[in-house]
């Protein structure tokens, strides 16, 4: 990437520590994707501290002793988090990520990811896993290394993320392929992103299903399977989701794993074609919540 072609990655200096790699290597990242203090819209915000530095895992309370070195806010809202580590520091696994974790996923920031980087090397993680999503040698790195990274971390990854998404429509793909629109299909255990109210009369919501390639579905369900979707709702999420799916903006949003919860159901294939001006997808009905 041109931004580095002047430092050599196979021979820092002896004093090469963190505050070089945030100088040197973070910051005019940062900046290329597109991020400042001065934009309230993109903004970085430096060394942010905790006001309850203390996270519940389990039945064990931890204090959070890492400070990140940079906090990414997008309209306001936390993106990720981005801490930087001396060279040679361990940023794969042990206890920087787990201490970059624990603050990614504190109530007072849930963000979306975590991101360590020590100079040499990248890592980036989604936080409601939790799991790595990319890790690569910044000396050595691709153009395909650096396009995934802006997929993951530019502004556009939170604020549009549709525009990264390739994956195909599975209803398209039912079509292409023959299946008859009347024979139920089954889904158990499928895991969403959100669900959203479109009107008095129905609620939809997208998940991936895999078949020879990682394709995209959108189920709608009528207002009369709302009892039975929310007993597949866990207990103690069972509030939050009513009010989210009852209040503006009706939409319940997955954020991190303690949100997540599994649906199972059959659907059919509705054959109506639906076109906006970023896709063109065929959606599913639900006829049973299983």
């Amino acid at each position: 990437m041109g931004i580095f072609d002047h430092i050599d990655f196979s021979n820092f200096p002896k004093d090469y520590k963190e505050d070089s790699v945030r100088e040197e290597i973070i910051a005019p990242l940062l900046n290329i994707l597109g991020y400042s203090a001065f934009n309230p819209e993109q903004c970085i915000i430096r060394s942010p501290h905790l006001e309850h530095p203390f996270i519940q895992l389990g039945t064990k309370k931890n204090n959070v002793t890492i400070i990140p070195d940079y906090l990414i806010q997008i309209k306001g809202k936390n993106a990720f988090i981005l801490e930087a580590k001396a060279p040679g520091e361990n940023i794969l696994t042990g206890k920087h990520v787990e201490q970059a974790y624990s603050y990614a996923v504190h109530r007072e920031v849930q963000a979306s990811r975590f991101v360590l980087c020590n100079g040499e090397e990248i890592s980036v993680f989604d936080t409601a896993k939790p799991e790595l999503r990319l890790h690569f040698r910044i000396g050595n790195a691709s153009e395909e290394n650096w396009g995934e990274l802006f997929e993951l971390l530019s502004p556009a990854a939170f604020s549009n993320p549709h525009i990264f998404d390739y994956k195909n429509d599975y209803g398209i793909w039912c079509m292409e392929n023959g299946m008859d629109e009347n024979i139920p299909q089954y889904f158990y255990s499928c895991y969403f992103s959100d669900i959203t109210k479109m009107d008095d009369n129905w609620f939809s919501f997208t998940a991936v299903i895999q078949k020879e390639v990682e394709l995209l579905a959108s189920f709608d369900f009528s207002v009369s399977l709302l009892p039975a979707f929310m007993r597949q709702v866990p207990g103690p999420l069972k509030n939050r989701v009513q009010d989210s799916l009852h209040r503006y903006p009706f939409q319940y949003t997955v954020r991190n794993a303690e949100d997540s919860f599994p649906l199972s159901f059959q659907a059919i294939v509705t054959g109506e074609v639906i076109k906006n001006e970023n896709e063109v997808y065929i959606p599913l009905q639900i006829t049973e919540f299983l």
